[in-house]
């Protein structure tokens, strides 16, 4: 199953700026990214196309970081999709804890990045009800 990068951070200037260097400096390509501030601090969420390389780099750098697991569902760029989804994730006592997304190569298309950790076979039961999903050399690539 594929993963993200959870970073603790404090909300302070230079702090997003140390992480992308580390990610620049060993060659990581940031793939797609979230950051959500609680006052003091905050946490970015990364999807880069070598997430174990950037779990080492940046614990070597004494950066707080989490490795999630993810599933990324592919949806129709339509209104509605997201909502189509949610529904049958709700039907399924499927609870998403964090999620993202960004819009696919076609422009028909987007990947949601779902973390829904209380559910680990959240990309068998995706495919179960008729959903797409990207497969980590997708994702990672």
């Amino acid at each position: 199953m594929p993963f993200h990068l959870s970073v603790f951070l404090e909300n302070k200037p230079g702090r997003l700026e140390k992480i992308m260097k580390v990610l620049a400096e060993n060659k990581i390509n940031l793939r797609a990214m979230s950051l959500a501030s609680a006052g003091n601090f905050g946490v970015v969420k990364l999807l880069v196309n070598d997430p174990q390389k950037a779990y080492d780099e940046l614990k070597k750098q004494k950066i707080t970081v989490t490795e999630r697991k993810i599933a990324a569902a592919v949806l129709e760029n339509v209104p509605g999709a997201f909502y189509d989804l949610l529904q049958k994730l709700s039907a399924k006592g499927m609870n998403i804890e964090d999620c993202y997304g960004f819009l696919l190569n076609d422009g028909k298309t987007a990947a949601m990045i779902l973390e829904i950790e209380n559910h680990p076979d959240a990309e068998v039961v995706l495919k179960e009800i008729g959903v797409n999903v990207l497969d980590e050399d997708k994702i990672y690539k």
